[in-house]
């Protein structure tokens, strides 16, 4: 059984909660959610467990008491704050992926319209290339349920950006600042297919060379 872990007593916890915290300010800024929508979460690292904000909380105005703590089991380990009703969504991703310590769920509009227009997201950037990579995405699935957290959890097998429609985002990543980085890259190359498909044209995209690049030195 995983017991209940003290944020207080773990520097590299408290740093991973803090460098979360200045992500929810900085999406909340940008649109990228609003109100008490999204989630964000990180592993505990060696252990099967991890910290999720809790259920109702705004990203902008998050603390360290606003996380709560989930095991593998899914079972709450937190006295004083109840994980958000997306846990599940967090839980799979990790069982998922070993290799990931954070998993950021939120509600870019371009991200999600591109997906009501049944557009395929554009790369017309080298750095859309580089922090996405590939875009998947997940028919809509009630928010909350089981169902979705098993969705995600067989998808992100194979891409670190999902997107749900109707719904939102979810973004991996091995680190904070990777996970913020892949995000705004995500939503950039969005609104750039969006307003690519306004004009009726379609973009020239980062040709096959970078890829075959990336691929060469294991970038």
């Amino acid at each position: 059984m995983v017991a209940e872990i003290s944020i207080h007593d773990r520097q590299e916890l408290k740093s991973l909660m803090t460098d979360l915290i200045t992500l929810g300010k900085d999406v909340v800024g940008r649109g990228l959610v609003v109100g008490s929508g999204g989630n964000l979460s990180f592993r505990v690292p060696g252990e099967d467990t991890f910290f999720i904000t809790g259920t109702g909380t705004r990203l902008d105005q998050l603390t360290v008491e606003s996380f709560a703590q989930v095991t593998f089991e899914g079972e709450a380990r937190s006295s004083g704050v109840k994980p958000s009703s997306e846990f599940r969504v967090h839980l799979e991703s990790y069982k998922s992926r070993p290799d990931i310590q954070v998993c950021v769920h939120l509600h870019p509009q371009a991200s999600v319209l591109t997906a009501s227009l049944n557009l395929e997201i554009k790369f017309v950037t080298i750095d859309h290339v580089y922090y996405v990579r590939k875009v998947d995405r997940i028919p809509w699935i009630r928010s909350g349920t089981p169902e979705i957290g098993e969705a995600v959890g067989g998808v992100v097998k194979g891409t670190n950006v999902v997107i749900l429609e109707n719904h939102g985002c979810v973004v991996l990543a091995s680190n904070v600042e990777l996970a913020h980085t892949r995000v705004l890259n995500l939503e950039e190359a969005a609104e750039l297919t969006l307003r690519c498909h306004q004009l009726g044209i379609d973009p020239i995209v980062v040709p096959q060379a970078y890829w075959d690049h990336l691929k060469a030195n294991s970038l």
